[in-house]
């Protein structure tokens, strides 16, 4: 598997070596003369080689000089220490918080040349009231149910026919029923726990069609975790108690969890399609599909949570001493050659029409899937921002996984369900300075 995997990363970075070396399309911003920028990035693995190897090419065609801070696993706090001594850098991606976080900080972006083949559907989520636009998204990340269709297959499930959360849990009843694999595929830690209630609470609390919508309850203050934030708790505590997990779901990875998914010991896995590069992997043949987020009841919609990707959506600090330079690596970004090799390394879905990607690639197979649900669901589907990024104060992340530890590790969720709605609703509070 090490060697499949470098020979993959071998055959990306000479692909995009040859992108690089195209010309670069005439530009509408002419960089300073003597230039130098700094640009915060937030890859960690391997293929920061390829950005890098981009960065190179840019220099080369334009002289513009370029530094990368890479934060690494510490990249949220140290721009979060960065903002408030006011020493930003040029630019630097913004990992899902264009609007919420870093637009006070950031150049209005909605007259530059690459706006009008942004995706309609994000350009939404990621435009301000007052149609201001501040990043360059390359990528996009959804919100899903990623499961492994010929589990579902072996159980008798059609994937298509599940638009509850009713419809869900016999489904993974049938996968317990029918088959060896585990219905769903969860492990506490690597944050990936965050992702259930991530999943779960839009269905149930701030969802558009929804006749009792909490979004001005979540979004003031004055709303009562423990009244209207239990059910979500309850679901997940009643899936454990019903048998659903994996048996290794204190103790595994989210590695295992892709491994899992890949080798067929897995049904559904509550994500984003962000994880699916990861389980193709481990197995390149693997029938995966997206499942939208099923409806709390049959009167409301299947969803999807839709926000810019985390490896490959760049803005600039509106204080640069270099705006144009900033603008032009923007443009570089921007060209379909260049911007097609930034999705191969981040693994979302493009964001850009003009991205064609080799149907080959693991970026596609993401990106078809999301299509083919798309289609599916055509009707019956409503999309928002992601939960935590709209309706949570900021550093709600980890709080919402350690919760679920809480809920689920000791094994007996009815015991702890209490302890864990506490810690979301005392940290909430604390948050929102109640």
């Amino acid at each position: 598997m090490a060697r499949r995997m470098k020979k993959v990363l071998m055959g990306l970075t000479a692909a995009s070596l040859v992108l690089a070396s195209m010309p670069m399309a005439a530009m509408a911003a002419e960089p300073e003369e003597g230039a130098e920028i700094e640009i915060a990035y937030n890859l960690t693995t391997e293929d920061f080689a390829v950005f890098e190897g981009l960065v190179n090419d840019f220099m080369d065609q334009t002289g513009v000089k370029v530094t990368i801070y890479n934060g690494g696993d510490d990249y949220e706090s140290a721009m979060k220490t960065r903002m408030s001594s006011g020493d930003l850098p040029d630019m630097w991606t913004t990992h899902g918080w264009s609007l919420i976080r870093y637009s006070e900080y950031m150049m209005d972006l909605s007259d530059q040349p690459w706006v009008a083949d942004i995706d309609a559907g994000l350009k939404d989520v990621i435009t301000n009231d007052d149609g201001e636009l501040f990043i360059l998204p390359i990528t996009q990340a959804v919100t899903a149910i990623v499961y492994n269709a010929d589990v579902l297959e072996a159980a008798g499930v059609d994937a298509t026919a599940i638009r509850t959360w009713d419809d869900f849990d016999a489904a993974c009843q049938a996968v317990l029923d029918n088959t060896d694999a585990a219905p769903i595929e969860i492990v506490m830690g690597d944050a990936y726990d965050a992702y259930a209630p991530e999943d779960i609470w839009p269905t149930l609390l701030s969802n558009s069609d929804l006749a009792d919508s909490k979004v001005e309850a979540l979004q003031d203050g004055s709303f009562d975790w423990d009244a209207d934030g239990r059910q979500g708790f309850e679901m997940l505590g009643n899936w454990l108690k019903a048998g659903y997990f994996n048996e290794d779901y204190v103790s595994g990875t989210k590695d295992d969890v892709c491994r899992a998914m890949a080798n067929g010991e897995g049904a559904f896995s509550l994500y984003s399609t962000e994880m699916i590069p990861s389980v193709l992997a481990y197995n390149a043949d693997v029938n995966l599909g997206i499942l939208p987020v099923p409806a709390a009841s049959e009167d409301t919609a299947s969803y999807f949570g839709t926000g810019e990707g985390n490896f490959s959506c760049f803005g600039i600090w509106k204080d640069t001493k270099y705006p144009e330079a900033c603008k032009a690596f923007l443009e570089y970004l921007a060209q379909p050659e260049i911007a097609t090799t930034i999705v191969q390394i981040d693994g979302g879905i493009p964001s850009l029409t003009t991205i064609e990607l080799d149907e080959t690639h693991q970026s596609a197979y993401t990106a078809n899937a999301f299509k083919a649900a798309q289609e599916a669901f055509d009707g019956d589907l409503v999309y928002d921002n992601f939960f935590d990024r709209e309706y949570l104060p900021s550093g709600m992340w980890s709080v919402m996984g350690d919760s679920v530890q809480v809920l689920l590790a000791d094994g007996d969720p009815d015991a702890a369900i209490d302890e864990a709605i506490g810690m979301v609703a005392d940290n909430y509070n604390d948050l929102m300075g109640n």
